[in-house]
Parts: structure tokens; C-alpha cells; sequence
């Protein structure tokens, strides 16, 4: 068993930048007593990371491939604070864990809460919110990341605002629409402008929590324009940290056990 004293290996699997934040977080508290990685998938070709924490970009290969870098690596804990959709490499993560007795902490911040004078239609993944968009509007915003999109192909009678940070990366004809590269946040006023200059009628997203994309839920709910909401999948069965600080502290708890 390693001495308390000794630094925590900790690897936190990113690509969001909450887990920017918690692995800054960690290095101002912990410093010298903690060890940190950063694991990034590489799907975004200039991501931005945080200062002073070595970063690992790349896929695994699995499952395996995540059990022998927790060994090769001697890693003492996982972070997985991947976005909430990332449901393979979280399913991923807590397997390998699991196998290696490596304890896993998943973060995921808390859900947006529909408020007064929202119009939001839930819907369970990509493929129900294409088939629910022409029911609800005609020129939709889809703000959904670069992913299957592919399921809005066939939806001639309705014109695609299609925003994401880097150009689809799997095949889709946008025949009807216009592709907006932009990386947030977005501010209220400026996701409000968007909608009233593209006159979007629809607003198609998925429920990612936060601040930094807020602002077009917002803008919705003031310009009385409906909401298709994909709903989160199910959590991984590891233990749970619904704040920052909550990663933080169940850290902190591990270091004084190891």
C-alpha cells in the first residue's frame, strides 16, 4: 500500500472544460501531493487545456487498452469528466475500472431544469429529435456537436442551422442550411441576435448543463421559440460528483486512504 505521504496518480479523462477546471482545481490544492493526467480523444484538432497538467491525446482501444495504461501508469484514481453524452468512453472508463480496482469518480454537472415560459418537447436520443423537429418548426438551430447528424438528412422541408466547433466528421448532406462553426460561450444577447437573424423556429439540443451554452435556451424561452431536448443517458454505476468541489473533496478522501 503506498505511504500517505506519497504523490496521488490521478487520471482524468477530458475534453470538456469542466475537466479543465477540476484538474486546475486539483493542482492548486493538492499540488506537489498529487500526480495528475489528462486524457483528451482527440477530436478536436486545437482544444484547450489548462496550464501545468500533462495531457495524453488518443483513444485507448477499449476497455483493455484503459486497464493497461492504469497499470503501466500505476494510476491510484479516475476522473471521468468526459461530456455527458460520451456514453462509450464513460461505459469504457468504468469497465476497465472496475477490473482494475481502480476507484472512478464520474463528474457530471447538473442538468438544465425547464424554467417558466419554456416550451421544451423531451426526446430520448438524435433520431427522435429528427423526427420530432418538422412537428415543431421549419428552421431549426441544431446545436448537438458534430455527431449524427446524419439522422437530419432526410428532412427536406426544414432549413438547418447546423452550429459546431469543427466540421461534421461523419458523412451528412446539408443541402438545406447553413453550417456555423463557433466555439462557446455564448452570451444571451448574442445567441437572441442569432435566432431573430436566422428567424429559427425550433432550437434542437441536448441537455449538457453549464453556463457556457445556456444562452440559447434562454434567448428560446424569451423569443417563444420550442426547445427539442435529448435527454441524458444513464449514469455509469461509479461513484458520483455532482460539483466541482464535490470532485475536490471525494479526492481529497482517497489521498488520506491510499
Amino acid at each position: 500500500m503506498k505511504n500517505h505521504l506519497s504523490p496521488l496518480n490521478v487520471l482524468v479523462f477530458g475534453g470538456t472544460g469542466d475537466a479543465n477546471r477540476i484538474a486546475s482545481e486539483l493542482l492548486v490544492r493538492f499540488g506537489s501531493h498529487i500526480r495528475l493526467q489528462l486524457s483528451l480523444a482527440g477530436r478536436t484538432s486545437a482544444p484547450n487545456l489548462p496550464d501545468g497538467v500533462p495531457v495524453r491525446i488518443g483513444g485507448f482501444g477499449g476497455p483493455e487498452g484503459i486497464v493497461k495504461s492504469l497499470t503501466s501508469d500505476r494510476i491510484d484514481l479516475v476522473v471521468d469528466a468526459t461530456h455527458p453524452y460520451a456514453t462509450q468512453i464513460s461505459r469504457h472508463i468504468a469497465q476497465a475500472c472496475a477490473q482494475s480496482s481502480v476507484p472512478c469518480i464520474q463528474y457530471r454537472r447538473p442538468p438544465w431544469v425547464a424554467q417558466t415560459g419554456d416550451n421544451w418537447v423531451s426526446v430520448a436520443d438524435i433520431p427522435a429529435a429528427a423526427k420530432a423537429l418538422p412537428t415543431l418548426g421549419h428552421r431549426a438551430l441544431i446545436a448537438i456537436g458534430r455527431r449524427k447528424l446524419h439522422y437530419f438528412n432526410e428532412l427536406h422541408d426544414c432549413w438547418l442551422l447546423v452550429r459546431t466547433i469543427e466540421a461534421p466528421n461523419q458523412p451528412f448532406d446539408l443541402a438545406n442550411g447553413e453550417w456555423l462553426s463557433a466555439r462557446g460561450p455564448f452570451s444571451t444577447d448574442r445567441e437572441q441576435e442569432l435566432l431573430e437573424r436566422y428567424e429559427i423556429d425550433v432550437v434542437v439540443t441536448k441537455n449538457s448543463g453549464g453556463s457556457a451554452s445556456e444562452g440559447k435556451l434562454i434567448a428560446a424561452r424569451t423569443l417563444g421559440i420550442p426547445v427539442i431536448m435529448i435527454d441524458r443517458p444513464a449514469l455509469q454505476e461509479v461513484d458520483y460528483a455532482g460539483t466541482i468541489e464535490d470532485v475536490v473533496l471525494k479526492v481529497a478522501q482517497h489521498h488520506t486512504t491510499q
